[in-house]
Order: structure tokens, then C-alpha cells, then sequence
């Protein structure tokens, strides 16, 4: 099955140069601010492309998917039959995914949790038995450097995935360290299509599985 992933579009996604697979995934941060309007935009662009399936997560980015605008926001991805993941799990031709918007906190951002006790309580409840875990930051040390140098990633959720051994971990969040590696027979990929200073120069990632 080919996986493509997208992550950090903030709304330039009629700007991507997308193929055609099985799977699309989008690691959050769709819009730029969170309105509907850039949601309905996504989602029409979205459900155009040609890929069996779509899942979508939240980022910090997304308000209207953890506001009072959050079932309408939901319902625009419905109507386009994207699969939006909020902590929450599906399985596909074999494959158990999940997905979660959850990062730590940072500033007043939406979906933040503070690091420890918090955010853990999140990352607790993936099965221990996914395939592809969907997250919108990173784990700690893996493609999570900003551009001063600092690793910034999730040490709980760092904790987490090695116990799980998933697959394939995608994530965004961390604009300067866009790529893929693989570690301890789990391949991860930073799908930030942005750059740091928002624009969009880097391409899809298609991992086959």
C-alpha cells in the first residue's frame, strides 16, 4: 500500500503537487488561523485527489476543531468522506491507525497539554497494537530540531512509540526539520510542506508499506 503524508499546509494545499495512491494522510495544521472557510477550502481540494482513502488530524493551528465550531468543522471533512482522527483510531485493508492533534504546550495554542501527566494521559490511550500513529508534533529527538538548535519533540511520546514500535510515526509541527528516517524498524516522517517562514517547498512523502 503506498501512504503519502502532508502536514503544515496552512492553507497552500491547492498548491500541492499531489500524485495518486492509497492513502493520504495529513498531519495537521491545515489552516492558518482556523476558520471554516479554510477548512471547506481543504476539504474540497482534498476530496478531489485521487486517493482511496483520506484521514485527516487537527494541529495547533485548527482552533475550529476544538471550539464551539468543532462538529461543523468535522462535518465539511464528512462531506468530502475524509476520516478525521481525534485520538481516536480506524482500520484499513489490515492496517490500524491512529491519530491524535495533541502537542505540548506552547504559547495559547489550540490542543496543547502541558509535558508529563497531561499530555501522557493522551498518549496512553494508543493501542498498543498501531500500525501508522498520526500525530501532530514530534517525538522528542526525532526530526524535532528548530532552527536554534533545540530539540523540541514529545519525551512521553517518545516513551510511547517505543513501546508500541509503530510502523510508520508521521507528524508536522517542526517546520525546519521536514524528512524521513528510520529507527529500530519504525519509519518516521516530518511531513511539514511549509518551511519557517510559511512558505511551501517541500513535497509530499510516500512511504510504501
Amino acid at each position: 500500500m503506498k501512504f503519502t503524508f502532508i502536514s503544515d499546509t496552512h492553507s497552500l494545499h491547492d498548491r500541492l503537487a499531489l500524485d495518486s495512491g492509497d492513502m493520504l494522510i495529513h498531519c495537521g495544521d491545515l489552516t492558518n488561523k482556523g476558520s471554516l472557510e479554510d477548512v471547506e477550502s481543504f476539504a474540497n481540494f482534498i476530496g478531489k485527489q485521487d486517493f482511496r482513502h483520506k484521514i485527516v488530524i487537527a494541529g495547533n493551528h485548527d482552533f475550529c476543531f476544538e471550539d464551539d465550531r468543532a462538529n461543523e468543522a468535522e462535518q465539511i471533512l464528512k462531506e468530502q468522506e475524509i476520516i478525521y482522527l481525534n485520538d481516536s483510531g480506524i482500520e484499513i485493508e489490515g492496517f490500524k491507525i491512529w491519530g491524535s492533534p495533541i502537542q505540548p504546550q506552547f504559547f495559547n495554542w489550540a490542543f496543547n497539554r502541558n509535558r508529563g501527566a497531561d499530555i501522557s494521559a493522551h498518549w496512553d490511550q494508543i493501542p498498543d497494537d498501531t500500525d501508522i500513529l498520526i500525530t501532530h508534533g514530534p517525538a522528542f529527538g526525532i526530526l524535532d530540531r528548530v532552527m536554534e538548535g533545540e530539540k523540541v519533540g514529545c519525551r512521553d511520546l517518545l516513551d510511547r512509540v517505543k513501546q508500541i514500535k509503530p510502523k510508520i510515526h508521521a507528524f508536522g509541527h517542526i517546520h525546519e526539520d521536514y524528512g524521513i528516517l528510520e529507527r529500530e524498524g519504525t519509519i518516521f516522517v516530518n511531513a511539514c510542506n511549509v518551511d519557517r517562514s510559511y512558505r511551501l517547498v517541500n513535497p509530499p512523502v510516500s512511504v510504501r508499506l
